[in-house]
Parts: C-alpha cells; sequence; structure tokens
C-alpha cells in the first residue's frame, strides 16, 4: 500500500514539473544538455537562492544549455505553486536599471546578458551573450498561456507609486530568508511573515540621493496597527531621532517605511502617492427568498404558532360570551334544556 501511494505521489509531482517544458531547439539554437530540476536537485541548480526559491513555492524545474555556433546560452524554467510565488521570483531575480517591457500581458525584464518573463506560475531566467530580443520572444513563446487563477497577480506592487521609480527594483516579498537578502535595516522576524504579512520594496531617486520606500501588508487593519506600535520600539526607530533617515506610516491594513529620503517634505510626497485607498464592498450573494429553506422552515412555524394563537383567543372569547349571556340573559341561549329526550330506535324489542 505504501509503495502504490509512493509512486501516486511520484507521478503527481512527475505531472507538475512536466507541466511546461523548453523546447529542444528554436531560432538556430540547438540544446545540448537538459537537467530537470526537482527539490533534491535545486542546491545544486540554484546555489545560494535554492532556499529562496524554496520559500517562493518552488515545484520543480528545467534548465537547457543552447549553442548556436560558438554561442552559448542558458535557459531555466522555473515553477512555481501560483503567480504570487511566480512573481516574487521575477521581481527577486530583477536588477535596478534593466529594461521592463510586457510580452502580452506577462510582465517581461532584460538587461546585459539576462532575459527574465513569468507566465502564471513559470518564470522563465535565460543568460547569454548572445540572445536577441527576437530569440527571446520565441522562446517565451513555447511556455502555454496561463488561464484562471494562474494569471493573477498580488495586488500590493501595483500601490508602490510610479513617480521617481528607478525600473526593476521592486521586490515583492513573502518571506524573511528573500527579505533578509534584499534589506537588513528591519529584522526580517519583526515582519511576521508567519501571520500573513506580504511586503513590496523599490527604490526611489530624489535629487541626488536614493530613497527605498517598503510597503508592508497585513490581513486587517488592527493587526496592521498593532504591527505599527512594535515598530516604533525597533532599535532602528528608537535610535533614528537625530538623523530621522527612517520614517513609518501605517495606511489601513499598509504599514509604510520610507528609508533615507533627503527631507521630510521628500518622504511626505512619496507617502502621499501611494496608490492605497481603504474601500469597504458588501457584495456577499444574499439568496431569495424562495431559495431559503430556512426562511421556508420560519415561515411554516409562524403560521402554526399564529392558527394556535387563533384558535386560543376563541376559545376563550366563546367562553367568556358563554357566561355573560348565562348571567344577564334570563332564558337560555346556548345551554340545551333539562330534561332533553334522545331519540331510541329500540332494536332488542321484537
Amino acid at each position: 500500500m505504501r509503495r502504490v501511494f509512493f509512486g501516486f505521489f511520484l507521478g503527481i509531482v512527475a505531472a507538475l514539473t512536466a507541466a511546461a517544458e523548453l523546447p529542444p531547439s528554436f531560432r538556430g539554437w540547438e540544446s545540448r544538455s537538459v537537467l530537470t530540476i526537482s527539490i533534491p536537485q535545486l542546491a545544486a541548480a540554484a546555489g545560494n537562492n535554492a532556499a529562496i526559491i524554496r520559500e517562493y513555492g518552488f515545484l520543480g524545474g528545467e534548465r537547457r544549455v543552447y549553442s548556436r555556433q560558438d554561442a552559448r546560452l542558458t535557459a531555466t524554467l522555473w515553477r512555481m505553486a501560483d503567480a504570487t510565488g511566480s512573481y516574487g521570483l521575477f521581481t527577486f531575480y530583477g536588477e535596478p536599471g534593466m529594461i521592463a517591457s510586457q510580452d502580452g500581458d506577462d510582465p517581461a525584464a532584460s538587461g546585459p546578458g539576462v532575459f527574465l518573463l513569468q507566465r502564471g506560475p513559470y518564470v522563465l531566467e535565460v543568460r547569454g551573450e548572445e540572445l536577441s530580443a527576437e530569440d527571446f520572444e520565441e522562446l517565451g513563446g513555447s511556455i502555454a498561456k496561463s488561464e484562471g487563477r494562474e494569471t493573477l497577480l498580488p495586488p500590493l506592487p501595483g500601490f508602490l507609486p510610479d513617480q521617481g521609480l528607478i525600473p526593476k527594483s521592486e521586490k515583492y516579498l513573502i518571506g524573511a530568508l528573500a527579505f533578509h537578502r534584499v534589506l537588513d535595516r528591519i529584522p526580517p522576524a519583526a515582519i511576521r511573515f508567519d501571520l500573513g504579512a506580504e511586503a513590496a520594496l523599490a527604490q526611489y531617486r530624489m535629487g541626488e540621493r536614493m530613497a527605498q520606500l517598503l510597503l508592508v501588508s497585513y490581513p486587517t487593519p488592527q493587526l496592521a496597527a498593532k504591527m505599527l506600535r512594535e515598530f516604533q520600539s525597533l532599535p532602528a526607530l528608537a535610535n533614528n531621532a537625530g538623523e530621522r533617515t527612517l520614517f513609518i506610516e501605517r495606511k489601513g491594513s499598509l504599514v509604510a517605511f520610507v528609508m533615507d529620503a533627503p527631507s521630510l517634505a521628500a518622504t511626505e510626497q512619496l507617502l502621499n502617492r501611494i496608490g492605497y485607498e481603504t474601500d469597504i464592498m458588501w457584495n456577499e450573494y444574499v439568496p431569495a427568498p424562495g431559495e431559503n429553506a430556512g426562511s421556508m422552515m420560519l415561515a411554516v412555524f409562524s403560521l402554526a404558532g399564529f392558527v394556535l394563537l387563533i384558535a386560543l383567543f376563541s376559545g376563550l372569547a366563546f367562553g367568556g360570551l358563554r357566561l355573560v349571556v348565562k348571567r344577564f340573559v334570563p332564558i337560555p341561549v346556548f345551554d340545551r334544556p333539562t330534561n332533553l329526550e334522545i331519540i331510541r330506535l329500540h332494536l332488542n324489542d321484537t
């Protein structure tokens, strides 16, 4: 039984990791080697980034080395559990100054010798000096388009202001390992990712200085207010009175940090440009009266109670009327005569 279950489990894992594959060739590039990446091979394939990739929800991957004449490139297709994890890994591999682009609805980025594409739960990472934009477009086109929930990206990075943003400096973080890698000024344990927190970090050019904006989202405004009080007691903020290079503010369920801004006015301008608004919407489906069995049963019991009340009050009214008539009316109205004659058939008389 254990062997059957283990084989079934391996089949599921194989199906997940084989859901998308890199092509054996494209535009003259020929595959020279292929490596299927599973969790045991992740450390060898990703090096120091292995734990962070697992934090983003790694399920499997594939790596191919391509060559065309004397040129070589390495393409890696990472599969995450969902689009949230793949988008986080996409931003983690992005570097400030990369050129951002779109492949349809899918975010892409390119820099010297590196191309990145996020599509559904997949991240395509290609490294090679001789790869052209046309080559990358065809390679990316080999990855099947995703549909439904697999295309839903996290909303938090969309709250980052666009003005002054350094392209591809955004980082979407859902765990302490990636957070510690990109930002060491705030302890990762203080963010409390275990409570459902998520974070977005970006760099902004403000005059001659470079500032950072960190947005941390919590499930509820109440939790965000509690975390704000805890953040204000951190040494990074408690010892910040003189220089004032770290500012913090709460907006609904968001806690925003501004670091290294040139002035308080610049900090306030950046905070005011955060595209977040608290909105409460009541959209729960309410069944129609004919569709609600509980309402029907309540109506049945209400009708039964109403009938019982009518019977009770009718009996009391009739009894009271008889007493009043018997007391004040000299002739019998409701009572039977004293000598009541009964009709007999005399069936035994023969």
